[in-house]
């Protein structure tokens, strides 16, 4: 939907008589300072009743007003839309009947997404328009919809377990994951209970809890799921399977070890929505993305993701693969797991027991006359060795290391015994990345730092110097930051999804040198610097000021 713009609220609101000029004067001062709407604005400053703005913009706009604050809508209403659709198009059904499906959004001039619907649906489509605040309201059933269906299941075995209910269970537990953005599903046994745990943009959240009784079915399924062997309890097996739910199709890869109190299971949830990613899909600047896609246009040569577990490297590396995928283009690796089907790649899944290791996957890859190659990643003398040299004669070679930074991944080599003058031949751009928390979109607002945060930043001496340096202001106190002051559409955590924060060092003719004298990271950071790097705190920092993340998420990535 097109925006109205302000002149058309002020006439809306003052030309209406709903406002006097000095009070809407104070709504963009509220809204320019706070990130919010005018219209949001109005309703928190007490002028006017959400309903009463959402009814005025509808008859602007030429649009049905249903204000969902005060409408009950039933749970299968509610989810004939996913929830992730539900979230991402801002749009919910609320009423369903013979005259055909009944839709609410904050954006009824959404045509292509309505158009959808009403393919989906073969029945008419008939739009309403709902504030920001009521489609909020309307979210929530869905978390309390996917918690109740667990407890009733939860229940309805207590009294009379069958296996039909241990399936049922499974399958709402994977469902109500998926919906609620989790990367991992964690299901621990304690002493009493088992506890269901989802990890949701990078934290773990307590889902429910179960009786350890139900434990060793709810396991059983998860094996026959994964084709494992439901008869051993005494030893760690990893498996996989897929899952649909709704219209996409899940990956699930599973890890089950035995620990006191039973076996513990792990889900790791892979969307097939992720193969889809793209570089500019990452949080990376202009400026960064065109370094790396230099690089990925090279016949040959080493481009390396670095950074701790978890901090988003394979994601980077199947980023510029899928730039790299071409017909005339062949593209392999050997990854330890192989994470997502890539059509048009040959993958490999390393298998220590029949000896496919990563460096023997990569003797053998060589002979099969790639011109792209992926390892998952270099964590030996003999994998260094062989990546370097693939580099050097003729492939584009990909891979991750481990190392706090971009700088650090050249001594990293070094320390495998690879030669300072190979290093500097063969590595042409080096991705040094972690990842923090989303500021949520939907409530993201303005506020000054606690006394906590305060004291946190200002003794990092580099983190305040680039806060003065990119905010503008001296004084820390008064510096206006963002965060996400919580709503449903976030589970009322302030944050929805995660991004990255990068350093791209291209090793120039100028830096060379330095990597075969075996200068220090230092050095070699202060080089690149004044070449143009960014370094990931400040990309942090610019973050910040651009309401992306929070400053503490910088802080604590950062120093991780």
């Amino acid at each position: 939907m097109k925006a109205l713009s302000i002149e058309q609220l002020e006439k809306l609101f003052v030309g209406g008589d709903f406002l006097k000029p000095t009070e809407f004067a104070l709504v963009k001062e509220k809204a320019g300072g706070t990130g919010m709407s005018i219209p949001d604005a109005v309703v928190d400053l007490g002028y006017l009743s959400d309903a009463q703005v959402g009814r005025l913009i509808a008859e602007e706009l030429g649009y049905r007003f249903v204000d969902l604050l005060k409408t009950k809508i039933d749970h299968p209403t509610l989810h004939l839309l996913p929830e992730a659709a539900a979230i991402s198009q801002k749009t919910v059904i609320w009423k369903r009947n013979a005259e055909g499906v009944f839709v609410a959004t904050t954006d009824p001039d959404n045509l292509e997404f309505l158009r959808l619907l009403k393919k989906r649906f073969r029945e008419p489509v008939m739009v309403a328009f709902a504030t920001k605040y009521g489609i909020t309201e309307a979210l929530r059933g869905y978390q309390k919809d996917w918690i109740d269906q667990i407890v009733a299941r939860l229940e309805k075995m207590k009294v009379n377990p069958q296996d039909e209910d241990v399936v049922s269970l499974v399958q709402l537990v994977l469902s109500a994951a998926y919906e609620q953005r989790a990367s991992d599903i964690h299901i621990e046994p304690e002493r009493e209970e088992a506890v269901v745990r989802f990890r949701i943009d990078g934290v773990m959240q307590e889902r429910v809890r179960y009786p350890i009784a139900f434990h060793e079915k709810v396991v059983f399924r998860i094996k026959i799921l994964a084709r494992l062997r439901t008869d051993e309890h005494a030893s760690a097996q990893d498996g996989r399977f897929e899952l649909r739910v709704g219209p996409n199709l899940l990956n699930v890869r599973v890890s089950i070890l035995p620990i006191t109190h039973g076996e513990n299971v792990v889900m790791r949830l892979l969307s097939e929505q992720f193969q889809r990613l793209r570089l500019e899909d990452l949080g990376m600047q202009e400026d960064d993305l065109e370094r790396i896609k230099r690089a990925a246009e090279l016949p040959h040569g080493m481009i390396l993701a670095t950074g701790p577990t978890g901090s988003g490297k394979t994601t980077t590396l199947y980023a510029v693969i899928h730039i790299l995928n071409q017909p005339d283009v062949n593209v392999m690796t050997i990854e330890d797991p192989v994470e997502y089907d890539i059509s048009g790649v040959r993958q490999i899944q390393v298998n220590p027991r029949t000896n496919l290791t990563y460096d023997a996957g990569l003797k053998s890859i060589v002979r099969q006359d790639p011109d792209v190659i992926m390892v998952g990643e270099i964590r030996d003398a003999e994998t260094a060795g062989i990546a370097v040299n693939a580099a050097l004669t003729g492939h584009l070679m990909l891979s991750t290391l481990h190392s706090n930074d971009a700088p650090t991944a050249f001594p990293r080599l070094a320390e495998m015994g690879i030669e300072p003058f190979l290093v500097a031949s063969s590595v042409n751009v080096i991705v040094g990345q972690r990842l923090v928390r989303r500021i949520c979109s939907d409530c993201l607002g303005s506020y000054q730092l606690s006394e906590e945060e305060y004291e946190a930043v200002s003794q990092d001496s580099a983190l305040l110097a680039l806060i003065r340096k990119i905010g503008g202001k001296k004084d820390l106190a008064r510096t206006q930051f963002y965060k996400g002051m919580g709503c449903t559409a976030c589970g009322h955590t302030g944050y929805r999804g995660r991004s990255g924060l990068f350093e791209v060092l291209q090793v120039s003719e100028s830096l060379r040198p330095l990597i075969v004298n075996k200068a220090t990271s230092l050095d070699i950071r202060s080089l690149a610097i004044k070449e143009g790097m960014r370094t990931m705190v400040e990309d942090g920092v610019e973050k910040v000021f651009k309401g992306v993340t929070t400053i503490m998420e910088v802080l604590r990535a950062t120093k991780a």
